[in-house]
């Protein structure tokens, strides 16, 4: 097996042959105080987008005052929203974040594009329901005692207390304070469908003062809805054996596939999982999780082949939610008073994913695709998943293909393809032997959308066809009950 790039548990990661580090980690600047009355986003109309995007001179505005005028709008709760929008509502914020940090490796002639996009998101998100009006509001005699009531709070599912409290705290925390004060809080909650995590690993790249009110009241309401429901971490300890890291990977490769679960949902994925034992082969004879003293981000290979190697059918919502979630857990693993419980988190969300999703036993040492007579932008266009994993694998100058894997998801609708594009970069950056198969993956699932494109995009296509790319394949013509099952609800 190829060697696991690891970092120290309570260090970050560093930079790759990639430069990602520093090109995708502070892409969002300090945030001035600005009323939402003065926000031109404000009242944008999808059917209209285009025209007003033009008529408000939103083309005039940089880049990360765009994101933050988007933030104060998604960062406010939803209330009464439809059944069909609530992944979308959850999502919105992770979404912005994902698409603020790939901007900026957009292709030049696809940048209005790309910045459409963040108002459609800002535009689909107003009409999705009435926003939730703050209550009075309650002045905490220190962050410890915010903190502490907000988590109460979500605890409790006190919702008005959560939006209270989350209010305060995210006029007065910086995106590192939260994380260290939230972490230890959000590690295994499933409510949010596991999404606290990814919630502060996004937020803590958009260092020094992040993003209006953190958009905290919005992730922090989700996580009181069903707020008990948590991964169940047993005793852990910290191994020193420098082998750790390969048998960790090892176990994951032999999880018992079990079936999916009768309910949908990560959470009552995970549940379903452990009901059955299956993440039992993690734990040591006594059932204890040991962990390798250094984060093993080489485990997220497993994740980038399941991709490569799972079911398409769960390509978009399952193999990508595999990636995210192991990631999001150990990057907030520093934040943690046990790190080692965080890393548990993330080889538990891996095994849940291939015990209910996968089929027979995945293969770490995968060979590498075979070369393809095509770029990578033609065989995204195609529609050819394998084509595309190929010649992004192939493609002799990887600077070219963070731009085409970018601009191709940042210019398309789903919130997932933006966040697991995201998600490869990111481990390219951290676990640098596997930056081949990151890069493969994630081109795999740009050009599984463009064999199943947007079933109803946020904006109307003839508004973006302006400059827009046309996939070289017809749409397949799936009714919805064909499609595959969203993974992303916390139904229970």
């Amino acid at each position: 097996m190829a060697r696991l790039v690891s970092t120290p548990l309570g260090q970050p990661a560093t930079g790759s042959s990639l430069d990602l580090n520093h090109c995708l980690g502070n892409t969002v600047r300090p945030v001035p105080s600005t009323s939402i009355t003065s926000n031109p986003l404000l009242g944008l109309a999808e059917a209209e987008l285009v025209d007003e995007y033009d008529r408000r001179r939103l083309g005039e505005i940089a880049d990360h005052r765009l994101v933050e005028l988007a933030a104060e709008i998604v960062g406010v709760p939803r209330v009464e929203v439809p059944a069909e929008h609530s992944s979308f509502v959850l999502h919105a914020p992770l979404e912005l974040m994902a698409r603020s940090a790939l901007l900026p490796y957009v292709g030049e002639s696809e940048r209005r594009r790309a910045r459409l996009r963040i108002a459609s998101l800002a535009a689909a998100y107003q009409a999705s329901g009435p926003p939730l009006i703050s209550r009075t509001p309650r002045d905490f005699a220190s962050l410890d005692e915010g903190v502490t009531a907000l988590v109460g709070a979500i605890d409790e599912e006190d919702l008005d207390g959560v939006d209270t409290a989350a209010a305060w705290l995210g006029s007065r925390l910086s995106p590192d304070q939260l994380v260290a004060m939230l972490a230890d809080h959000t590690i295994d909650r499933l409510s949010a469908a596991g999404h606290g995590n990814i919630y502060l690993q996004l937020l803590s790249r958009s260092q020094p003062h992040g993003l209006p009110q953190q958009m905290l009241r919005h992730p922090a309401r989700q996580l009181a809805i069903r707020s008990n429901r948590r991964i169940e971490v047993p005793p852990t300890r910290v191994g020193s054996d420098p082998a750790l890291g390969v048998r960790l990977a090892e176990c994951l490769a032999r999880v018992p596939v079990v079936g999916p679960s009768s309910h949908p949902g990560i959470a009552a994925m995970v549940e379903h999982t452990e009901d059955h034992g299956a993440s039992s082969v993690l734990l040591d004879a006594d059932r204890t999780f040991t962990a390798p003293v250094v984060r093993p981000f080489g485990l997220l290979r497993f994740a980038a082949n399941t991709m490569l190697q799972g079911s398409p059918d769960v390509a978009a919502y399952g193999w990508t939610h595999c990636l995210t979630l192991a990631q999001a857990a150990l990057m907030v693993a520093p934040a943690c008073t046990d790190p080692s419980r965080a890393v548990y988190v993330a080889t538990a969300y891996l095994a849940a994913h291939w015990a209910t999703l996968g089929q027979g036993e995945l293969d770490l040492d995968g060979p590498a695709p075979d070369p393809v007579g095509t770029d990578l932008e033609e065989a995204l266009l195609s529609g050819n998943p394998r084509a595309a994993a190929a010649a992004a694998w192939h493609a002799p100058d990887r600077s070219v293909v963070v731009t085409a894997l970018a601009t191709s998801a940042v210019c398309a609708q789903d919130a997932h393809r933006v966040k697991y594009t995201l998600a490869c970069l990111d481990a390219a950056t951290a676990d640098r032997s596997g930056t081949l198969l990151y890069l493969a993956a994630a081109a795999y699932l740009n050009a599984w959308w463009e064999q199943h494109p947007d079933a109803e995009p946020p904006v109307p296509a003839p508004a973006l066809a302006d400059g827009a790319r046309r996939s070289a394949v017809a749409a397949d013509d799936l009714a919805e009950s064909e499609r595959e099952p969203r993974l992303d609800s916390d139904d229970p």
